[in-house]
């Protein structure tokens, strides 16, 4: 049976008091993903015990939407076998807070429902009001008598909408009443708060579970804005270098998920101090919350007599920064992610681009937006004033600007991917020719690896006659491969990409390579006796040592190829070959890729090797000419790369995917599927040359070439019901967006509004990922229905305060 993946990213706006809405749309988000995991389990027989969602998830009520879930993917089944995950999320503000919930719950497979009493109890304004600066009975006495006209004059103008009731009065009055000039709202309080709700999602039993499948991790990205900013090194033409400070600041988590089962995670106990201090700093509102420092959440742990096991590990990976410009992490002064980056789109593509499907995969970036069209102030012809000017440019529009030149890009991206798969296609047969003129026809008979690697070596000397095209792509890659051994070197001198000390090792070691002729102005020609790695010119040395990025993207292609085989009839019709068969060519291709993570980061380096670094660039480095250095170290900085080339061992990736592609599972295929998969292999050079300008105007690097739809979850969107007597759903954005902390009933709206809306946009989307010819045989219409009446029901009880819109609702589902 056809396998698909369905790769969600989550991206989630800021929307200060909305974030109830956003973890009701979490909830169902967990849901769906446990009832994946929980279908592929039954179907492949690992935990056939289970016959219910309840039975394998007991914090879930008897009759869950896990359940209806679960019913649509045996249907879905029946046809397609389909695996949901959620590889990346990011946040903002109070989507960073549920964003970090999300995070840990998949990562662990663990439970929100915790958190949902802690919002509708917790995120209450009296509870969050700073105990120094809360209104005493008789503070500000005078402004008594005004908070019901204000209140009323609100609600006439429309920014307060629904019942005013008591317990609104109180807060506001308390609230106006409470500290001036100083921010009213306890930060260590909010940061207890998503530390006791994160640590009440633990379960002892879950530490080796996991949402995410063997083999995949999960990337969470929560932006901050630092205050202070760091500076950021710019070279441009004069002066030589120029600073800028910069203030956006991600913070990042990860969890990865071995093929062996094993998780090294961010989201386990260790790291919830970590994870509650991005909370409180995303969500650091200006002028509500004070910014955060590491020390407050220092003296919370303390005060609690916690540990923080994880911190070291968390400055190192968020705070490097400062570390390379010898500040301390300790004096950095975050606030509200929402000021530069409320809708962190842009980080949440670049994270995609890093993750690779094993199957034909169906990539999503569904973003939440809860901000309606309703909320949002109509366009007027006058002048604005004074203060609304002033508003404006300060807080509502970079807050609130659109999200169109992101997604703008995100339509360009994809276009430019289509066309790039149309040319793959178009000329297949072109590059099918000159590899069988490369190998004499031998491709398609008996073949060993020695051979294999000869082809490899040589194939490329088919375009070496036209030399305008062919010498400056060889050029290129050895230009890469250099630019490895650059990293490399900052790496083991702790330079940062952007520091001055990095550009000079950059100029250094293009200079070295200019003496070495490894940057030729003649004839990249291989010779046509190679056989072995160590047959071949200087640039093609530093190639094989060095050129990774060009190593994943040849393997990548391999597995782009290897999937057309898949779905491609016109390749099937005359290749017969089983898809397991192409499944374990895959698996084997993915290990050579999984391999090559060694080289994300300089540890794998000797301490020998990284001495050798230091001696050599931090020394004299910045006190001579780049030549003069160059010229007085060349033995050196030959004998240094030597011997990186040898830690590396990068030949050895080669030999390696050559026995792959050498070795019985490739040729025992059908000729046309092995003569596809090799192709794509021994003609990649052919490829990249085709490929390479594209694929570097995508920054898609050493990525899969892949598609990313797009899906928005927002009130706008909730097309599915229509309940009579309710003209705007969300009353959490009154008040400035502080609306759901003045009334516990204002979260139980929002938070009822948000799981519903999640599941209509759910369905939505698994409809959309089915094949077209057979949507019309599963009744996603009726499993909506069924997944309403089940949130109902469930959430009936604890929703007390809104019975009016928990009836309305049941009879507007009874009716659809």
């Amino acid at each position: 049976m056809k396998e698909k993946e369905l790769r969600l990213a989550i991206v989630f706006f800021g929307g200060v008091s909305l974030a109830i809405y956003q973890h009701g749309i979490n909830r169902e988000i967990l849901n769906l993903i446990r009832a994946s995991k929980l279908y592929h389990r039954n179907r492949l027989g690992e935990d056939s015990n289970v016959p219910s969602f309840r039975s394998r998830y007991p914090d879930e009520p008897e009759r869950s939407t896990g359940e209806v879930y679960l019913q649509c993917f045996s249907a879905i089944g029946q046809h397609l076998s389909l695996r949901v995950m959620v590889d990346v999320i990011s946040g903002s503000s109070a989507g960073g807070i549920n964003g970090i919930a999300l995070a840990r719950a998949l990562a662990h497979d663990l439970s929100l429902a915790p958190l949902t009493d802690m919002w509708l109890a917790e995120a209450d304004m009296l509870k969050l009001l700073a105990p120094e600066a809360k209104a005493r009975l008789w503070s500000k006495w005078i402004f008594w008598p005004f908070v019901r006209p204000l209140l009323a004059r609100l609600h006439r103008e429309g920014l307060f909408i629904g019942k005013i009731d008591a317990e609104m009065q109180e807060r506001v009055s308390v609230f106006l009443r409470s500290r001036w000039f100083k921010p009213p709202l306890d930060g260590p309080r909010l940061a207890a708060l998503v530390l006791d709700g994160l640590t009440a999602m633990e379960r002892p039993e879950a530490s080796t579970e996991s949402l995410l499948p063997p083999g995949t991790r999960l990337d969470l990205l929560v932006t901050a804005t630092d205050f202070r900013g760091l500076d950021r090194s710019i070279f441009i033409h004069d002066p030589p270098m120029v600073k800028e400070r910069e203030h956006r600041h991600l913070l990042r988590f990860r969890l990865d998920h071995d093929k062996a089962g094993h998780l090294q995670s961010d989201f386990d106990l260790d790291n919830l101090p970590s994870l509650a201090f991005a909370a409180r700093a995303s969500a650091s509102y200006p002028g509500a919350f004070p910014p955060a420092q590491l020390r407050e959440m220092d003296d919370l742990l303390a005060s609690h007599h916690k540990p923080w096991p994880a911190r070291s590990r968390f400055l190192a990976r968020n705070f490097s920064g400062y570390r390379d410009q010898s500040k301390n992490p300790e004096e950095a002064v975050l606030v509200d992610g929402s000021i530069l980056d409320n809708k962190p789109i842009m980080a949440t593509l670049e994270a995609i681009r890093a993750h690779s499907a094993f199957r034909e995969v169906d990539r999503r970036l569904v973003y939440i937006d809860p901000h309606s069209q309703m909320d949002k102030a109509v366009a007027s012809s006058t002048v604005p004033g004074f203060f609304a000017t002033l508003r404006g440019a300060l807080s509502d529009l970079p807050r609130t600007d659109p999200t169109y030149n992101e997604l703008a890009d995100v339509s360009r991206y994809n276009k430019q991917v289509r066309r790039l798969k149309e040319t793959i296609y178009y000329a297949r047969a072109e590059v099918a020719k000159l590899i069988e003129q490369a190998t004499g026809g031998r491709i398609s008979g008996s073949f060993s690896i020695h051979d294999l690697r000869h082809w490899r070596l040589t194939s490329t000397n088919l375009l070496a006659g036209t030399p305008i095209v062919y010498d400056s792509y060889m050029r290129a890659l050895a230009l890469e491969g250099l630019d490895f051994v650059v990293e490399l070197i900052n790496g083991a001198c702790h330079f940062s990409r952007d520091s001055a000390q990095a550009h000079r090792v950059q100029e250094s070691i293009e200079q070295w390579a200019r003496n070495q002729a490894i940057l030729l102005s003649d004839s990249y020609r291989m010779p046509e006796n190679a056989y072995e790695n160590t047959d071949v010119p200087a640039f093609a040395k530093i190639v094989i040592d060095f050129g990774l990025v060009y190593k994943k993207r040849r393997l990548n292609f391999v597995l782009h190829e290897i999937n057309a085989l898949y779905t491609n009839t016109s390749l099937m019709d005359s290749c017969s070959t089983e898809p397991e068969d192409l499944d374990l060519i895959k698996i084997q291709i993915h290990k050579l890729i999984d391999e090559m993570s060694i080289y994300d980061d300089s540890s794998f380096l000797s301490g020998q090797a990284i001495a050798m670094c230091r001696k050599l660039f931090l020394a004299d480095l910045g006190q001579m000419e780049i030549e003069q250095f160059v010229s007085a170290h060349d033995s050196a900085i030959s004998s240094l790369v030597k011997r990186l080339g040898i830690e590396c061992d990068m030949a050895r990736r080669n030999d390696d995917a050559d026995a792959v592609l050498s070795s019985s599972l490739v040729l025992n295929l059908e000729p046309r599927c092995r003569s596809a998969i090799l192709s794509g292999y021994l003609g990649y050079f052919y490829w990249d040359i085709i490929l390479r300008p594209v694929v570097n105007a995508l920054s898609l690097e050493a990525g899969p070439i892949e598609e990313i739809l797009i899906d928005r979850i927002s009130p706008d969107d909730f097309v599915s019901l229509t309940v009579p007597d309710t003209t705007r759903m969300l009353l959490g954005g009154t008040f400035a967006g502080f609306g759901g902390f003045l009334s516990r009933a204002t979260r139980e709206n929002d938070y009822l509004w948000g799981r519903l809306h999640a599941v209509d946009r759910l369905f939505d989307i698994l409809a959309s990922t089915v094949p077209a010819n057979t949507r019309h045989e599963i009744n996603f219409h009726a499993l909506k229905k069924a997944a309403f009446e089940r949130v109902i029901e469930e959430e009936a009880g604890r929703l007390r305060l809104i019975p009016d819109l928990v009836a309305r609702l049941r009879d507007a589902i009874s009716a659809l």
